[in-house]
This record gives structure tokens, sequence and C-alpha cells, in this order.
């Protein structure tokens, strides 16, 4: 038998060695391709759920400060001193309101101007807020304004009705203020206690804040935010030399509907999307202000050429936009690829320990994904839905009951006794309790039901699709019986009960907050009749006992 030769031995083990090392790799390489298009498709839909809520939130933002707004302008117009203005004419009325208005814009610090002009057009009464100095406006210095278009829109609505300029620059002596100063005029009818209409009341909202309270929230956002007029026009824009291109001779080209024509015919066709196309990643919202609060946008403007029109509220709007640029998605993905390759080198040296590392590397994200919904929206002791998820489904059963006309009921739920329990048998004890509760009021439920804990020993129940009250009252007399059993804890046996206030949609409330509200103060009813008993909000529905 012929001996092989060193030569032989290696030429073979060479073969050996690539065709292993092929096989191995070609597993590697799949598992990383595999795991790098699972870990970009990931990020992008993770990146698109985060821009959606982001855009989403800053809505609510806008909204939130037009309500404001409104609730200022309406202030006003009912103030004691303006409506004893308006019966005697005296110059001591007039002093008085234009002290609150002065008080207004000293403390709010968001308004340029606050006015009272009469049914002339005449200003009465007019507060500058002056760059953080505010002051009275002398008489002498109150100028006449029945031929600015603000007013004439303005006094033609009817009570409680809301004209809203469109969202542009402040003009001084027929030029654009410098600095810039966006403004937004917001007014209302003023009429005297007879209803006769006596002038108007004015508000010059200093636009630059709710520019800057929707910058504020940018920090949730990957993608850079926009603000664009139902013109296309740029209001909020990263680059500010775009912005307000509609006030200025040579803007007139820089508006977002002609450097993406194409996108912005669908933001006009969908009104709230997200696009991924070559360009990067778009999401975008239509906020109509006027519906925030306004019973009526008929005194509205809108600019044609030089002209202004009133303007329907649907017609009046701004686009909210995030946009991330097509290169930084693109240098998100080559970081990942960059990152595999390196990973892919390390598990090519060492097989074993590269296969387990990836591996461990899927389950570990998994895992912490699945955790950060938990926790975000699951108590970490009870595992029943928190305060936040609570809320959300609390608001969608509120919004679906509405619509359809249906009959929900909210039961608020306290614990009595808990208090002993921690003091006597620790907090381990009461922690076990807690899981106890919950557990029951799991079985007690429907699916379609709700149970949530809201804090320390506080849970919640939410029955949509009640016939009447009398559901509420069975289920209410479920959860006292089951929670006034006994409880075997590893501390020893406890007895408790409950105390349950309970609402009734839509009698008792049309809001979130105020349906958790009422039924909370009913629990404290129930617990100030003796404890372990369920009250209604209203007294003709309330029963007692168990």
């Amino acid at each position: 038998m012929n001996e092989m030769t060193p030569r032989t031995i290696m030429r073979r083990s060479l073969n050996l060695f690539f065709v292993i090392f092929l096989l191995i790799g070609a597993i590697i390489s799949g598992l990383i391709a595999i795991f790098y298009r699972s870990e970009v498709k990931t990020h992008l839909s993770g990146l698109k759920t985060q821009e959606r809520y982001s855009v989403s939130f800053q809505g609510r933002v806008v909204v939130d400060v037009f309500g404001s707004i409104a609730g200022d302008l309406f202030f006003l117009s009912q103030q004691n001193e303006l409506k004893n203005y308006l019966d005697t004419s005296s110059p001591a009325s007039r002093m008085r309101m234009a002290k609150e208005y002065l008080n207004m814009a000293t403390q709010k610090r968001i308004y340029d101007q606050i006015r009272f002009l009469d049914s002339s057009g005449m200003e009465q009464v007019r507060v500058n807020f002056n760059g953080g100095r505010p002051f009275i406006v002398p008489s002498a210095d109150l100028q006449l304004k029945k031929k600015r278009y603000y007013f004439n829109d303005c006094f033609s609505l009817h009570e409680n009705d809301v004209f809203v300029s469109p969202f542009d620059l402040n003009i001084e002596k027929g030029k654009v203020e410098r600095p810039l100063k966006p403004v937004i005029r917001i007014g209302t009818p003023v009429f005297d206690a007879q209803k006769k209409k006596q002038g108007i009341l004015l508000l010059n909202f200093l636009g630059q804040h709710l520019l800057d309270k929707v910058l504020e929230t940018e920090h949730w956002s990957e993608g850079d935010t926009m603000l664009i007029n139902a013109n296309g026009y740029w209001l909020l824009n990263p680059k500010p030399e775009l912005e307000w291109g509609f006030m200025f001779p040579d803007g007139k080209e820089k508006t977002f509907a002609r450097h993406h024509p194409h996108m912005w015919q669908q933001i006009l066709k969908e009104k709230e999307g997200q696009h991924l196309n070559k360009k990067g990643l778009f999401t975008y919202t239509t906020i109509y202000p006027l519906k925030a609060g306004f019973k009526s946008s008929s005194g509205s403007a809108r600019v044609h050429g030089n002209s202004k029109t009133a303007m329907e509220h649907d017609e009046y709007y701004w686009i909210l936009l995030s946009f991330i640029p097509a290169q930084k998605i693109t240098e998100y993905t080559e970081n990942i690829l960059v990152k595999f390759f390196s990973f892919g080198a390390g598990l090519f040296v060492v097989v074993a320990s590269g296969s387990w590392v990836l591996a461990f590397a899927i389950t570990k994200k998994r895992i912490y994904q699945a955790h950060l919904k938990s926790m975000a929206l699951f108590d970490s002791l009870t595992e029943l839905p928190n305060r936040t998820l609570f809320f959300d489904r609390l608001t969608m059963i509120l919004e679906e009951s509405r619509r359809y006309d249906n009959i929900f009921s909210l039961l608020y739920i306290d614990l009595d006794g808990f208090k002993n329990v921690n003091d006597s048998l620790g907090h381990e004890a009461g922690d076990e309790l807690l899981v106890v509760v919950a557990e029951q009021l799991r079985t007690l439920c429907r699916k379609s039901d709700t149970a949530a804990r809201l804090g320390g020993d506080e849970f919640a129940v939410i029955l949509p699709q009640l016939r009447s009250s009398e559901g509420a009252k069975k289920v209410a007399r479920k959860i006292i019986s089951s929670l006034s059993e006994p409880v075997q804890l590893a501390a020893g046996t406890v007895v408790v009960g409950a105390s349950i206030g309970i609402a009734i949609f839509p009698g008792d409330g049309n809001e979130a907050e105020e349906l958790l509200r009422q039924a909370d103060t009913a629990m404290y009813k129930a617990k100030n009749s003796g404890k372990n008993t369920f009250r209604f909000v209203s007294d003709h529905v309330s029963e007692h006992g168990a």
C-alpha cells in the first residue's frame, strides 16, 4: 500500500476545508441576509409608526392651542367690564376693561394686540404686547378700522361665531415687519343686553407661539417637521428661507406643491396618510383648526390676489407633515449592512459561538420589543391594561357608542380594607392581593369588556353595548360578591371588599375624562354610604347593596 505524500494530504485537506467552509459560509450568509432584511423591515415599520404618532400628536398640539385661544376670546367677550361699558359707555368701565386686557396680555404673552372695536370700526380699547412690555394704547392713538377686512368679516357674523384670518406675517406701513412676526387674527362680534351688535373683540395671536409648540414635540420624530397652508406654501420649514413665500414678491415659487407636485396631489386627495417614495418618507395629516371649538368660520378669509373672500371651515386647513429624506433612510440601512458584514466575519472565525450570538441577538430583540410594549400598555404587577391603554380603549368605545347611539358603562372600583392588608401583612401581601383581584376581574368580565388597573388599589371596568343600567348593576354585584370572599395569601387569610362608582354613557358625560371623574365621584358616594356597595352617578338609577 502506497503512503500518502504530504502533498496529497494537503490537497485533500484543502478540498475538505473548502467544502466545509462553503457550506457553513452559505448557512451563515443566509442567516445574515434574513436577519438583515428583518432588521431593515422592522426599523422601517417602527419608523413609520413613530412618524404617524408624532404627526398625530403635533396635530393635537395645534388643536389644543386653538382651543385655548377660543377660550380666551369667549372669556373676554363675556366679561362684566365689557358688558358694563356697552350699557354705560363710561370712561371708568372702558379703563377697567383695558386693565383686564392688559392683565391677559401680560400673563398669556401670546397676543400681540387685544382690541375692542365699536360698530363703526373705531378702536375703543387696545393693548399692545410691545415685545414683552404690554401697555394700554392712549385714546388719542386709537384708530378707525372700518375699512379693514378683518373688521367687516368679523362684524358680519352672528353671536358666538368666530372669525379667523389667514396665518400670515404682520404688515407695518405696507411692508412685512422685521423681524418676521407670524400672526393670526381671531375675533367674535359683541352684543349688548338687548342682543344688539355693538362691535367686535379681536385678538392678534402671535403665531410663532404655535410654531414653537409644534417644534417642541419634534424630538419624537426622526423627520423634519413642516407646516403648509392650503395653497401649498410653507409656514414652517427646516429651511427658513422657504417659509412665507406668499408674503414676498420673489417667493411665489417657494411652495411644497412645486417642490413635490405628485406628493401634493396625493395629500390633497387623502388629507391624511404616509408614503415612501424615492425622495423619502412623507407622513402627513390635515388640521382643520376652525373645527376645534369654533361654531362658525363664516367670517374667515382667504387671499385671492389682493382680494379676500369668505372661506368655509373645510377650506381653512393646514398640512402638518414630517419628511425623512431617502438619504437618511439609506444611511441607516447601509450602517446595518456594515454591521452585519463585520458580524459575519466574526462568525466565520468562531462558527459555534457566532451561531449562538446570532440567535441570541434575534431573541433579545423580540423580547425587548415585547417588553417595551408591555411596559407601555400593561400594568407590570397585575398584567391588566394600564391607564394609557385604558383611556385609549375608553376613547375608542366612546366614539363608537356616540356614532351608533349605544350605551356603555364605566365602573370605578376601589378596594375596601386594602390599606389594612398592607399595614398588617406587608406590601408583598398587598401586591399578592392585587394580583388575585385582577384575576377575579378577568374572570367576571366578558371578552368585549376592559378591566384595567388605574393605580394603587383602584381598578376600572368598561362594559360596552349595554341595553340598560341593569347590566352594570349585575356586573357590579358580581364584582362585590367575588371580592368580598376570603382570600388566602402566603401571609394569611384576608377579607376585603369593593366600593364601586358607575357612570353611564351618554347620560353621565360625553368625554372620557368626564366619565371617569363622574364614576370616581360615585365611588366615593358608595364608600361614604358604608363601603362594599355601588352607586350610580345619577341618583334616580342608584341601588344599594351588592
